[in-house]
Formats: structure tokens, C-alpha cells, sequence
């Protein structure tokens, strides 16, 4: 019985909610009014939602953007709660300068007497803009603040009597309208060979350069972690995959867009695809690891303290008679040379060595011989060893080893160069015999590709270097790779690997990452801007600059410092908080913010919010953020979760700007829907002036 009179309260809810009674219908006349995304119209409403009210009259004639606004008004009765709730949805999302309610004087019913008003980017999650707004009879204008609005609800207390309103109206402000570009998203989602990635950056592969509307026959795409396999078309569900950690991809631009003119690329062997660009100069004690950010913190800083776990951050070889080459950029006076000891296993350091100079690395001085004490082995070592090299002018430097404390292996831990300015220097560091061993946590050692730049036909992207832990993965460094670009392809096969400076613990705990945006900014000023964030107290952005032809010297680059440009990249200064993992600035010639920077994120990487801000220059300062749309793939599945928006200037005109994100998801078994792991596109296109 009880279980029956549940059931029958259910049923009367049900009825009772959203339940509207239709009155005689009334017949609008169409006009030749036709919606053209024109400064000061009327935005269409496409529907309009009463959750919680009985109501009569008729819902479509009400929204009719041809109806006459003294008929056909909507009287609310009862309500299931405290207050009467309406809900206006929009096509798109739309700047609105402002709103209009006409209350009629009728004798049946009351007029609305207060009004709260929230706002919403995705018809889920509202914002109050206006609370117990007062409005009088007849015609109320009510301001809407240029907001981007896709929904709008109205909330306003019940009353004994009825209460009516017979029109409302919404209209069009200045600025970008967002839409959904469902063609773009949808050409994406594959169902063989290429069937998803996410951390999609965008090359024109013609051109080069970040500048908007450029005409150009191919687009090119890198891509980070990425399904290959088969998908059913029915169900979306994948029946076969591969995951590689990174791939490319190409958009050709015959003609009108398709789904066709995508391509992808990664290697196929016999035993199936393969990932492109692989971690293997990058894993290892090998040499490279010396003038390496991991394992010193704070980084490339003479108080730095090394770490006593050799996961791939120090120099270790099984060969005693050895010798270390470091060559840097271009011939530097030196002031200093700071040396850490081998400090997982101190028996195995180094215990004395032979130091030379060279410019040409052919012909060698001696500097002197030195001998090295032990490390400790604790977690936390400082520098062992420091040599004053008396402004030496060099180009290379070599460390012979003479004898180790070991008789097998020997190793050592860091290595610092200071100039006469005491910046430190950076180069590149090999040994004369690698020990190609790797540790346990580098079996899985993978490149995440970010952004890139293209000079002279060939590609620099800036991976970074992600290794497992106990917990998860760790990023622990940021590197540099060219990638020749042949008959509008990417020849990776043919890549050039480089170690870089661009990762840094600092010495307020903070990290930094460069390489999340870049932006050939050589139109302007000449320089190539590239932009990370610091994590630390939030993810905040950072920006470095170098000219093309420093591409590869890493000692040429500076980072702002909040006034001026240092050569240090613990120096950066965080210019604005709550960005994302991916990012892009974009220099915008023409539109609502001709002359001006465009900083596009998703808030805080993976808030769901994509934003703007705007700068007078590239180093900021940048302006508050501007909300621009929420995503909604979290309604796909619990844990499904957006990230990292860009804006992608070479697929964009100036009065259509096309912005991506990635989707994904914490449950791994959620992935064999294909549906998640796909970047989606929306569009900012700018409102008609005329």
C-alpha cells in the first residue's frame, strides 16, 4: 500500500511539474524579419523552459520573435517551489547589451514586480547578474553588460494571485558571438587507423609564421598521446586500439571543408603503428643529464641541492677512462664551473679529473687537475666542487677522467657553468662511452608534444618528458626537436633531438614549464615569443623571447622579469594566473582588438572554462579574463573532464576565430567510448556592425 502511494505522489509530481495550459491559439503573421547577427537585433529565442510552474498560455507563440508584444502573455499559477523559475535558451552564445519585459495591465493577473536574473555559458550552471531587479509596468530595459549569455533564467517569488508578463526580448551587443563548430569537432572523431589524440597544436606548413587569415594549402597538426585501431561506426565503441604517445596529422584546404581532406601520420611496421618521436636521447645516465634541470633544485643555481636518486638525472658510465665534452652555442667567457659529485652511490663518483678548453674542439688547453671529494648520498647535496676558470673565452670544455672511487664505474652528479655576468650557460654535454642502461621509472618514459615554431621549412616543437612514479607521472624536463618539413609533410624520421634549459625548479618551490604556446611575433619586432607557466599558488603565465636565428642557442633567450628581460628563466615573472597546461597568444591585426594580444586558456587547465584576456604587448600586461563557453562533456559520463583550449590561427579568418580543446577522462575504461578522446572546436565570430 505505502509502496503504491509513493508511486501515485511520483505521478502527481511529474504532472504537476513544468504542467502549462495552452490557450486559444493565437495566429502570428511571419514578417520578413530575418536574424543576421547585427549589432542592436533581436536575438531569437530557440526555446523556453518553466520547470517548476503551472502556467497557462502558449510557450512557442510566446517566444515568437514575430509576435506582437501586448498578446499572448503567460500566467503563472502554482509552483512546486518558494518562486516561479524561466529558463530562455539561446542557439549560440551571444554578447547581450541588454533585455526587455513588457508587463501588461490586465485584470486577471498581476504584473511581476521583482525579478532575479542569472546568466549561464552552458544552460547548466548559473550566475547571478541581477538580484530582486525592480520593474514597473509597461516596458522594462534592463542592462546585460555585454555578457556572453546562453541561457538566461528569470526567478521571482510566487503569489496568491496569478502573475503574467507578455513579452520578452534580448539584443545583440558588440564583440564575438561562440558557436560549436560541430563539423570541425565531428571530422575528428575516426573510426579507423586515427581514431583520437588530444594536445593538438596547428603549423601552416606553407608559410610558417602565427599570423591570422594567411593563405596557405596545408595545414599541419602535432599531436600528443594517441588512439590507433578501429571503432563501430552504431555504438562509437572501440574494437580495436593502440596507443602511441604522440602523432601528426595534416588538414589540405581544397576547397570547402570535409571530414576527407584529413589525413594522419605515424609509423606502420609489420607489427603495427608505432609513436613518431621517442624519448631515447633523453632517458639514461648519459651525459645530457649534467647541465640538466632534474634532480637540482633550485635549478641552474649554485646553491642548488642535488637529489640521491639517479632516475635519469645524473651521469654514470661503466667505463673509468672516460672523457666529457661540453660545447656550448658560441665562444663565452666563463667565470665559474660548479660541480656536484655522483651522489646516488658516492663510491661511485669521481675522485680526480684532468680539465681542458678548446675553440675550435680540435685543439685543447689544459686548465689544471683536480681532485673531487666524495658526495654523501644525502637527499638533499650541495655543490661538492667549485672551480674559478678566470674569464676563460672557450667554446668547448673537456673533463678527462683520471680515476674514480670505484674501479668499474664512475660517475658524476651536476655540472653549472657561470659567464662574466654570472648567468649560467647552457650547452650540450656528451661522454666518450654511455651507459644506455635505463631506470625502472624510464621503461615508460614517453615525449608529450606542445608547441612549436616553423623557421626556415623545418619545425621546432618543445616536448616535454614525462616519466611514471609511484603515484602517477612526472614532467621532468622540457626539450627541443627539429623536424624537416618536406612537400608539406613532416619528415620525422629525420628529427635532430637537443637538450634545452626550459624547465626549472625555483627556489620559492615554484616549477616552470616553457613550451605550453609560441608566437612568431617577427612581423612586430623580430622575436619569437614562447610562453609556460610557473606553478605556484596556481598555474601562472611566464614568457621568454629569442630571435630566430638563436634558435638553437639557448644562452641567447631572455625572460621577462616583470620590468625588463633577464637571461635567467628563474627570473620569470608570473604575468597572469589561472592558465592552462596549453595555451596560445595571438597578435590580432583587425577586429575588436586590432593591435592588441590574445591570450587564450582554459582556466585553470581543466575547469571547463575557456577564456581571453587581452594585452597592448606580448609580455602583458594582460587584462581580467573574459568567459567565452563552458563544456558540457562532463554529461558523457562521470569523470569525463575538458582541458587546455588554444586558439589555432592558422585555421581562423579574423571574423572567425577557431579555438580547440581536449577531452578526457579519469577512468581509463571510459576510453573505449571513442567519443571522449577527441579534440572538439568551437568559433568566435564577430558581430556585424551594419
Amino acid at each position: 500500500m505505502k509502496k503504491a502511494m509513493s508511486l501515485f505522489l511520483i505521478l502527481c509530481l511529474i504532472l504537476l511539474n513544468g504542467c502549462q495550459e495552452d490557450e486559444e491559439e493565437i495566429v502570428i503573421l511571419d514578417t520578413d524579419y530575418v536574424f543576421t547577427e547585427t549589432l542592436g537585433e533581436e536575438i531569437p529565442i530557440t526555446s523556453m523552459e518553466i520547470p517548476y510552474s503551472e502556467t497557462i498560455g502558449n510557450l512557442d507563440n510566446f517566444i515568437d520573435i514575430f509576435k506582437p508584444k501586448d498578446i499572448n502573455p503567460i500566467y503563472f499559477t502554482d509552483s512546486m517551489i518558494k518562486t516561479h523559475q524561466v529558463i530562455f535558451n539561446f542557439e549560440h552564445t551571444y554578447p547581450m547589451n541588454e533585455m526587455s519585459i513588457y508587463n501588461p495591465q490586465l485584470d486577471d493577473s498581476i504584473n511581476m514586480a521583482q525579478v532575479t536574473i542569472y546568466y549561464s555559458l552552458n544552460g547548466n550552471e548559473y550566475k547571478k547578474l541581477h538580484e530582486d531587479y525592480t520593474l514597473n509596468d509597461g516596458d522594462n530595459v534592463i542592462s546585460l553588460d555585454q555578457l556572453l549569455i546562453k541561457s538566461i533564467k528569470l526567478v521571482f517569488d510566487t503569489n496568491e494571485k496569478q502573475i503574467s508578463f507578455s513579452d520578452i526580448g534580448f539584443y545583440l551587443g558588440g564583440g564575438y558571438i561562440i558557436k560549436e563548430d560541430l563539423e570541425m569537432s565531428e571530422a575528428f572523431l575516426r573510426y579507423d587507423g586515427w581514431t583520437g589524440a588530444d594536445g593538438i597544436f596547428s603549423f601552416d606548413m606553407n608559410n610558417g609564421g602565427d599570423q591570422i587569415g594567411v593563405d596557405h594549402q596545408t595545414t599541419g597538426f602535432v599531436f600528443s598521446d594517441t588512439f590507433v585501431g578501429e571503432v563501430y561506426e552504431n555504438n562509437k565503441l572501440r574494437k580495436s586500439s593502440t596507443m602511441l604517445n604522440n602523432s601528426f596529422g595534416y588538414l589540405s584546404h581544397d576547397g570547402a571543408f570535409n571530414r576527407d581532406q584529413l589525413s594522419f601520420d605515424y609509423p606502420e611496421t609489420e607489427e603495427g603503428a608505432t609513436t613518431p618521436i621517442v624519448p631515447d636521447s633523453y632517458i639514461g645516465t648519459t651525459a645530457r643529464n649534467l647541465l640538466s634541470n632534474d634532480g637540482l633544485v633550485p635549478s641552474y643555481d649554485s646553491n642548488g641541492l642535488l637529489t640521491n636518486e639517479n632516475t635519469g638525472t645524473m651521469w654514470l658510465s661503466n667505463e673509468i677512462d672516460n672523457e666529457i665534452t661540453i660545447s656550448l652555442p658560441q665562444i663565452t667567457t666563463l667565470s665559474k664551473i660548479y660541480i656536484w659529485n655522483y651522489n646516488e652511490t658516492p663510491t661511485l663518483g669521481t675522485k680526480s679529473f684532468k680539465l681542458y678548453s678548446s675553440l675550435d674542439g680540435v685543439s685543447y688547453d689544459v686548465i689544471d687537475t683536480f681532485d673531487i671529494d666524495q658526495a654523501s648520498g644525502d637527499e638533499n647535496e650541495p655543490c661538492t666542487l667549485e672551480i674559478d676558470l678566470n674569464l676563460l673565452q672557450t667554446k668547448y670544455l673537456k673533463i678527462e677522467i683520471l680515476e674514480s672511487y670505484d674501479i668499474n664505474q664512475v660517475g658524476f652528479g651536476k655540472l653549472l657553468l657561470l659567464d662574466k655576468n654570472n648567468n649560467y650557460v647552457f650547452g650540450e654535454a656528451s661522454a666518450a662511452v654511455e651507459n644506455t642502461e635505463i631506470s625502472e621509472n624510464e621503461e615508460s618514459a614517453r615525449l608529450w608534444i606542445q608547441d612549436g615554431v616553423i623557421i626556415n621549412q623545418k619545425l621546432y616543437v618543445f616536448p616535454i618528458l614525462v616519466k611514471d612514479t609511484v603515484d602517477l607521472f612526472e614532467v621532468t624536463d622540457v626539450s627541443m626537436i627539429e623536424i624537416p618539413i618536406e612537400n608539406e609533410r613532416f619528415a620525422y624520421e629525420d628529427a635532430a633531438y637537443y637538450n634545452t634549459s626550459l624547465m626549472s625548479k625555483t627556489n620559492d618551490g615554484g616549477v616552470i614549464y616553457y613550451g605550453a604556446g609560441l608566437m612568431d611575433n617577427t612581423q612586430n619586432d623580430g622575436y619569437i615569443y614562447i610562453y609556460g607557466y610557473k606553478d605556484l599558488f596556481g598555474r601562472n603565465l611566464v614568457v621568454s623571447r629569442f630571435l630566430p636565428e638563436d634558435i638553437l642557442n639557448m644562452n641567447a633567450w631572455t625572460y621577462f622579469d616583470g620590468e625588463n628581460w633577464s637571461n635567467n628563466i628563474n627570473d620569470s615573472a608570473p604575468l597572469i594566473n589561472h592558465v592552462s597546461a596549453e595555451l596560445s597568444v595571438t597578435y590580432m591585426a583587425e577586429g575588436p582588438y586590432a593591435g592588441k594580444y590574445m591570450l587564450m586558456v582554459m582556466e585553470d587547465t581543466s575547469s571547463g572554462i575557456i577564456s581571453y584576456s587581452v594585452s597592448d604587448t606580448p609580455n602583458g600586461t594582460f587584462s581580467e579574463y573574459t568567459q567565452i563557453y563552458e563544456t558540457d562533456e562532463s554529461s558523457l559520463y562521470s569523470g569525463v573532464f575538458s582541458y587546455n583550449a588554444k586558439l589555432h590561427p592558422n585555421l581562423s579568418t579574423y571574423d572567425r576565430l577557431v579555438i580547440s580543446y581536449n577531452v578526457n577522462t579519469v577512468n581509463v575504461g571510459q576510453l573505449n567510448d571513442a567519443r571522449i578522446y577527441y579534440p572538439r572546436f568551437i568559433v568566435m565570430e564577430e558581430v556585424n556592425k551594419n
